[in-house]
């Protein structure tokens, strides 16, 4: 979990990839290895849309079932308006959708990273580094993921042709 908020030019840099989800070009980090959501949240407080943009590190396609990452845990603040207002609007690639989380206990948590970390080492090993985060093996990753927030996001509708 990331400990300090980004400073002005990296709030910048991150709103790039939501801007480009935005005017419909969603997908292209699939040319870097990744897979974002785009979340959709009411603002708990102020009532005004928040954005954000987080990893998609699995889909379960028999349940219809994203899993993702929350950079700042339950400090972050679109979290806490999921908490506060449960159903969201998400995007994937093209594809946007109503959808609800939950969130995965610390032992699924651990799990689910080791099977992210098998299918994109890379991809892993540098975003868990960006954060400072460390590890040598998959036991220490697994531990690692015990402090992490992981969420399971469903569609509300299986309509892939809805927006």
């Amino acid at each position: 979990m990331l400990q300090k908020r980004p400073n002005p030019f990296l709030k910048f840099f991150f709103k790039i990839p939501i801007f480009m989800h935005k005017i419909g070009l969603g997908g292209w980090e699939e040319l870097i290895g990744a897979e974002w959501m785009l979340i959709s949240t009411i603002g708990r407080k102020t009532g005004i849309r928040r954005e954000t943009l987080v990893d998609v590190m699995d889909y379960d396609k028999t349940t219809d079932t994203y899993y993702i990452e929350a950079a700042y845990g339950a400090r972050a603040d679109w979290f806490k308006n999921i908490k506060a207002n449960p159903v969201f609007e998400a995007q994937v690639g093209r594809w946007k959708f109503q959808a609800q989380a939950r969130e995965l206990n610390a032992a699924d948590t651990g799990e689910m990273l080791v099977r992210f970390f098998r299918r994109k080492p890379a991809y892993t090993r540098s975003v868990m580094a960006m954060v400072g985060m460390k590890f040598k093996d998959e036991n220490e990753l697994r531990e690692l993921g015990k402090n992490l927030t992981l969420l399971a996001v469903k569609p509300l509708s299986s309509d892939r042709s809805a927006t």
